[in-house]
């Protein structure tokens, strides 16, 4: 009997883990889809106002998509995006495009993967 009560603890403790890990998989693959709608508005918006490369910006688009769609699958990674790509909008929309822009080619000058040229 004393045996089973580890055991036991070992079951209940590895099936409350599976939700969490699950979730965490969720979260991440959420916040891919943010990253993928933020490089399709600088695709969309920012190429007005600077020199992007839309090829790399487009690639790391569809490789975040790709990712949370095998996580999410299709249809509610279809949704999240579509959900996140208009709040994006909306959100460059308020601040400006240029602005937005800036801040956008500002946070990315010191990443190792280069979306503005100039």
């Amino acid at each position: 009997m004393g045996c089973r009560v580890p055991v036991a603890l070992v079951l209940a403790a590895g099936l409350h883990a599976l939700p969490v890990h699950a979730q965490a998989q969720e979260e991440r693959a959420l916040a891919l889809l943010r990253a993928s709608s933020a490089q399709s508005a600088i695709i969309t918006f920012c190429s007005k106002h600077y020199a992007i490369d839309g090829t790399t910006a487009l690639r790391i688009s569809q490789t975040a998509r790709d990712v949370a769609t095998k996580v999410l699958g299709q249809d509610r990674a279809n949704a999240a995006f579509k959900d996140e790509l208009a709040r994006r909008y909306a959100e460059v929309k308020e601040v400006g495009e240029r602005q937005w822009c800036t801040e956008q080619r500002d946070e990315l000058s010191g990443s190792e993967v280069r979306i503005f040229e100039n």
